[in-house]
């Protein structure tokens, strides 16, 4: 595998993750706010449950996924950070973060 085959596997690894970390929504009070509520009120209600997902145990990882994130367990916390901000992110690097991500790539390469 050249480093071009990695950074376009990487990209689509990071898509997919960045669709996971998506938000469902907010709810219209905060959690204290629907506690004095029902102290209030004295009925307990909840029209939001569409808003939380269970199913994050149930979550389907291909499998190439899944190796690429075994690849990236063994890196050390500052370059696994700097995949993230580049591929999950999506974030502009500076220099230096540009070379960490250099050398990560080289250890997920040398592994993968």
């Amino acid at each position: 595998m050249t480093v071009k085959e990695l950074h376009k596997l990487m990209i689509d690894w990071g898509k997919f993750w960045a669709s996971k970390e998506g938000l469902q929504g907010y709810a219209r009070a905060s959690v204290t706010e629907r506690c004095c509520q029902v102290l209030r009120t004295g009925i307990w209600a909840s029209s939001d449950k569409h808003l939380f997902s269970h199913h994050a145990d149930q979550m389907f990882v291909p499998a190439w996924i899944a190796k690429l994130d075994s690849c990236m367990a063994e890196l050390p916390p500052a370059q696994r950070r700097v995949i993230n901000r580049r591929y999950i992110k999506a974030v502009r690097l500076n220099s230096t973060e540009r070379i960490a991500l250099w050398h990560a790539q080289t250890a997920i390469l040398s592994v993968y």
